[in-house]
């Protein structure tokens, strides 16, 4: 008996109340609103069954109703607010429309437009080779020396992460491991587990998921309107 195709289902979760960037989903983004630029790469992949936008904002909603793309009604109120969990809002659309490991692979894409089409196909390449087991996660070279030897917090007084690995640094940067961290801004993998995040932790610290490794002009945080100028000056440079 001939194994059921399982559809590719891309979700993505933009919701009204930003704090740091007002209207930040649709706020125009080198010309564009951000929304566009990104739903723009994930039709051009040409890569997924479905597209899901899942929002609490008419705003957003109606900004994108030129888009071949799936909004099932609005999100509750309880799943849009600052404190809400992505993952309890990836439940939520999985059981309105009936999406489950048997007949869906899902990737969760956060609105962000340095996620091209070139990388979201390398991604479910990379999610296809390992038989669609695990997860695929987007991540990133960090300097080691920095994140993992000098981390510190204030208690009333600087408190090393690492205190004994400080005092052996060594400042030959060259003489350092190379660390990685997981970005999160595409990441594929079964309803399953994308549906409740202590599985996702478990999943994610097994050997057997692949990793997406970004260029530094592929990873930008738009948390703060500092951060939208220089993503933005950057997405200009390498667009042209």
């Amino acid at each position: 008996m001939p194994t059921k195709r399982l559809e590719k289902i891309c979700l993505i979760c933009c919701r009204g109340g930003s704090k740091t960037i007002k209207n930040k989903n649709i706020k125009k983004f080198s010309g564009k609103p951000l929304i566009h630029r990104s739903l723009e790469n994930i039709l051009k992949s040409k890569i997924f069954d479905r597209i899901i936008l899942s929002t609490d904002s008419k705003k957003i909603a109606n900004s994108v109703r030129n888009f071949d793309i799936e909004i099932p009604g609005l999100r509750p109120k309880n799943l849009s607010t600052s404190s809400s969990h992505q993952f309890d809002t990836h439940k939520f659309i999985f059981n309105k429309l009936n999406i489950n490991d048997k007949n869906s692979i899902v990737c969760v894409y956060n609105n962000n437009p340095f996620i091209k089409p070139n990388l979201i196909k390398k991604s479910y390449e990379l999610y296809k080779k390992n038989k669609f087991k695990g997860l695929v996660v987007d991540s990133a070279k960090v300097d080691g020396d920095y994140i993992a030897l000098k981390q510190y917090k204030f208690e009333k007084k600087i408190f090393y992460l690492n205190k004994n690995k400080f005092l052996k640094l060594n400042l030959n940067r060259q003489t350092l491991e190379n660390y990685f961290v997981n970005i999160y801004n595409l990441r594929w993998g079964k309803p399953s587990l994308l549906e409740n995040f202590m599985k996702y932790k478990k999943q994610i610290i097994k050997n057997n998921n692949k990793y997406l490794i970004l260029k530094k002009s592929e990873n930008f945080d738009l948390d703060d309107i500092q951060d939208w100028k220089i993503a933005e000056a950057v997405f200009e440079k390498y667009e042209n």
